[in-house]
């Protein structure tokens, strides 16, 4: 009889530690989680304050652009193209890398995982259409710039060598622009990689 006591009491204590351990396995579950969510705030905080400055740029730029289409007589129709291009990538940028504040802090991990590499996909398709608008603008700008060159300069001996000098400068600034915008966009990814695998560390332990 006593035996039997103690194979019960023995029991018992099993359970009772069973449950502790699992308590603390509950409760450590639930500090990761929070450490994650944390560091997910953390990490998506720059794209999002890099959003907001580009939102900010925009109207400069375009203010900027319509007083030297002005200046220069430069078409009218290229600003246009320019300004919807510009708040439309803006517009993009903006809905893609919106992660809602409830996400972060109290949805679940998984869905906002998946949200993650969605964002990603999306965002490789959005940084290709900017890049063919780009060119596209590009090719515009440096034609009219060199048909209004060809007009005020036509009786110019250093004509040629204006233009150029001024087509190289285009040049030569919109690949160093495209490849700030390059490393900008590999650093969203990586940002969005980061968060995945933390992520999935967690998941995977449940």
């Amino acid at each position: 009889m006593e035996t039997n006591n103690n194979n019960m009491t023995e029991l018992e204590q099993m359970r009772e530690q069973m449950s502790i351990f699992k308590s603390q396995l509950d409760k450590q579950q639930i500090i990761n989680e929070q450490l994650v969510r944390n560091t997910m705030g953390n990490k998506m905080s720059w794209i999002k304050k890099f959003i907001w400055a580009e939102i900010i740029l925009v109207p400069i730029i375009l203010i900027i652009m319509a007083s030297f289409h002005a200046s220069e007589g430069l078409s009218w129709w290229l600003f246009a193209f320019l300004a919807i291009g510009l708040i439309a990538d803006t517009t993009g940028d903006f809905i893609i890398n919106r992660i809602p504040k409830g996400q972060m802090l109290s949805g679940d991990l998984v869905e906002t995982s998946q949200r993650l590499i969605k964002m990603k996909k999306q965002r490789t398709s959005w940084f290709i259409a900017g890049s063919i608008f780009l060119t596209i603008w590009i090719v515009w700008f440096i034609i009219e710039i060199v048909m209004k060159l060809n007009v005020i300069g036509c009786n110019e001996p250093s004509h040629n060598l204006v233009v150029t000098i001024m087509v190289t400068a285009l040049i030569i600034g919109c690949l160093i622009g495209f490849l700030i915008a390059w490393l900008i966009f590999r650093k969203m990814q990586k940002t969005n990689n980061q968060i995945i695998e933390q992520i999935n560390q967690i998941t995977q332990e449940d």
